[in-house]
C-alpha cells in the first residue's frame, strides 16, 4: 500500500475561505424537493418531449448509431492518419468523420475511460475504471439510500471489481488486457471488494493515474443520497502496467469514519443533500516526470481544490477556489468537472452537474477562476446561461423536460491546441452550447446543437440526459457530441473550417502528451 496524505482540518477551513462574493443566479424552480432523478413538472412544463433538433451557426457533419444511446465517456488515439474513438467499450474508428465506422464492438470492459500512448512502453495504453453501484433515487425511493437503506447493503455486498483494468490498446481492433488493480488493496480476482472502486480517473501516459475512490468502506460521509461512499484521490505507479500499485492517498478530513470532530465541521453535516466527495480525481495538465507539480481537482461541495505534487507521495493542497453560496445546500454536484485547457493562460474553467430534472434544484453556474496565484484562486466571470432556440415551444431549458444544466467540457486529451477563445459544454436537455471566450468577462454563446431527445416521458429517468459528453478534434476543427440518440460530429465557423478527411496528428493538447505515437 502507498502513503496515506491529508490535511488538517484547520488547514482545510483556512484553504476554505470565501473567494468570490456572487451569489448564485439563474433559471428555473427553486423547489424545495431535492428528490434526484424524479420527474417534477410545473406550470409550463412540456407534457411531451421534444423530439426536434436545433442548429445556431453549426452544421451536422457526421453521425454515429443515429435512435440509440450513445452518451458516454470519449477517449481518442490515432495510428498514421488514422483516427479512433474509444466509448462505452466499443472502437469507433473516425478518420472519416462522415462515415464513422465500427471496428470492435465490446472491445474492452467500462465506461469511465482513459486512454493516452506511453512513450516509454511504446503502446496506447487504456484504463477503464469499475465502480460500485450508485444509491440513487428509484421510482419507490426518491431519496435513494435514506428512503431505502438497504440500498447501501446491496453496494456493499455486490460482487466484482472495484478498481481498474489495464489495457493494451495499440491495435485498436486486438485490445489486450494487461492487469486489473483493486483500489482496496487487495486481490482483484476477489468475489466481494471493499470501498466504491473508481468513477472518473485521469491518466496521461505517464507513470502515474489519478483514480477517484474510496478505497475502504470507512469512507462513508457522503451526504448526497445518490452515493454510499465519500471518494478521495488516489495516485497510483503504472510504469509497469501489469504490476500497478499505489503511490498516494489523500482526501479531505471528515470523510472517514473515526474523523467525526472534522465531519461535524463541515457546513453540509448532515444536510443529506450536498455532494461531499471528489468527482474527477485530479488532473495534472503537465506530466510529473516531465517536471509538473500542480494538479487540480473538482471536489463537489468542498469547491475546486489545488496542488502541489513536488513529492508525489505527498501531495499538498495549497488552494482551493469556493464562492460564497446563495443556497448553503444543494443536490447538484457543485464542482463536477475543471477544464484545465487554458492554464497556461492562468485561468481555468469549473462547472457543476445539474441532478434533478426540471430544475428542482438551484442552478449553479460555471466559474471562470484565474489561478495565477495557485494559492489565491479568484473568480473572473461566469459563463452565461443558455435560452431556448426563439421557434422552441418552451421559454427556458426549465420548462423542457429533463435535467438542464452542464456536465462536461471537451476532454482535456485531444488532437491540437486548444483554440484560446472557443469552448464548449455538453448541457443535457440543452444539447451543445459553444462560447466565445475571447473576453473573458463577457463571454457569449455563439453557437449549439440540440439533438431531439431520447427516451419516453412515462419512462422512469430515461429522458435525462440529452448531451451527455463532448469531444473536440482542435486540429481537425471538428466536434463530438455523444447524446442518447445517437453520437454527432458537428461543425461551427466560429472554431473554423472543419477538416473532413484522414489526418496525422502533428500535436497534442497538452504538454508532452502522447509523444512519439506516431
Amino acid at each position: 500500500m502507498g502513503t496515506h496524505n491529508r490535511i488538517t482540518r484547520r488547514g482545510f477551513i483556512k484553504l476554505g475561505v470565501a473567494t468570490a462574493g456572487a451569489a448564485i443566479a439563474g433559471p428555473g424552480m427553486l423547489a424545495t424537493a431535492y428528490a434526484n432523478r424524479h420527474a417534477h413538472p410545473h406550470p409550463g412544463s412540456l407534457d411531451y418531449l421534444d423530439r426536434n433538433t436545433y442548429l445556431k451557426n453549426m452544421e451536422v457533419v457526421g453521425n454515429f448509431q443515429l435512435g440509440e444511446e450513445r452518451g458516454g465517456k470519449m477517449q481518442m488515439m490515432a495510428v498514421g492518419p488514422r483516427r479512433f474513438l474509444f466509448q462505452d467499450g466499443d472502437v469507433i474508428e473516425v478518420s472519416n468523420p462522415r462515415q464513422p465506422r465500427l471496428i470492435k464492438k465490446h472491445a474492452f470492459e467500462g465506461s469511465q475511460l482513459q486512454l493516452a500512448y506511453n512513450k516509454k512502453l511504446r503502446k496506447w495504453i487504456l484504463i477503464a475504471g469499475a465502480g460500485a453501484i450508485t444509491t440513487s433515487s428509484t421510482q419507490k425511493a426518491p431519496n435513494g439510500k435514506y428512503d431505502d437503506p438497504t440500498m447501501i447493503e446491496a453496494v456493499r455486498t455486490r460482487p466484482g471489481l472495484r478498481g481498474i483494468r489495464i489495457y493494451d490498446a495499440t491495435d485498436p481492433a486486438n485490445i489486450v488486457l494487461l492487469s486489473e488493480f483493486s483500489t482496496d488493496g487487495g486481490d482483484p480476482k476477489r468475489p466481494i471488494q471493499t470501498g466504491s472502486g473508481t468513477h472518473r480517473n485521469y491518466y496521461d501516459g505517464g507513470q502515474y493515474a489519478y483514480l477517484d475512490t474510496a478505497p475502504d468502506d470507512s469512507f462513508i460521509h457522503m451526504e448526497s443520497p445518490i452515493r454510499y461512499h465519500t471518494n478521495g484521490i488516489m495516485i497510483v505507479d503504472v510504469s509497469d502496467p501489469a504490476q500497478p500499485r499505489q503511490a498516494a492517498m489523500w482526501w479531505v478530513p471528515g470523510q472517514r469514519v473515526g474523523e467525526e470532530a472534522e465531519y461535524k465541521q463541515w457546513r453540509e453535516y448532515g444536510d443529506k443533500t450536498s455532494f461531499t466527495s471528489v468527482h474527477g480525481a485530479m488532473i495534472v495538465p503537465k506530466k510529473v516526470e516531465d517536471g509538473g507539480k500542480f494538479g487540480y481537482s473538482a471536489y463537489g461541495s468542498f469547491g475546486m481544490l489545488i496542488y502541489d505534487l513536488s513529492d508525489i507521495k505527498t501531495p499538498r493542497l495549497i488552494g482551493r477556489f469556493l464562492p460564497e453560496y446563495k443556497y448553503t445546500h444543494t443536490t447538484s454536484v457543485a464542482f463536477h468537472t475543471i477544464d484545465v485547457s487554458r492554464v497556461d493562460r492562468g485561468i481555468v474553467i469549473t462547472n457543476p452537474e445539474a441532478l434533478n430534472p426540471d430544475c428542482n434544484e438551484p442552478y449553479v453556474p460555471s466559474w471562470v477562476v484565474d489561478v495565477r496565484d495557485r494559492a489565491k484562486p479568484k473568480a473572473i466571470a461566469q459563463l452565461p446561461v443558455p435560452v431556448p432556440p426563439p421557434n422552441a415551444a418552451y421559454k427556458n431549458f426549465c420548462d423542457k423536460r429533463g435535467r438542464f444544466g452542464t456536465h462536461n467540457p471537451p476532454h482535456v486529451k485531444a488532437p491540437g491546441k486548444p483554440d484560446p477563445n472557443f469552448t464548449c459544454y455538453s448541457y443535457f436537455n440543452a444539447g451543445l452550447q459553444c462560447y466565445d471566450i475571447g473576453d473573458l468577462k463577457s463571454a457569449k454563446i455563439v453557437a449549439y446543437f440540440i439533438p431531439p431527445q431520447g427516451g419516453e416521458l412515462e419512462k422512469f429517468n430515461s429522458f435525462n440526459r440529452t448531451v451527455d459528453n463532448v469531444f473536440v478534434e482542435w486540429d481537425r476543427k471538428l466536434i463530438w457530441a455523444a447524446s442518447d440518440t445517437g453520437l454527432y460530429a458537428v461543425a461551427t465557423p466560429a472554431l473554423g473550417k472543419p477538416m473532413l478527411g484522414p489526418l496525422p496528428v502533428k500535436e497534442w493538447s497538452l504538454p508532452g502528451l502522447n509523444e512519439g505515437h506516431a
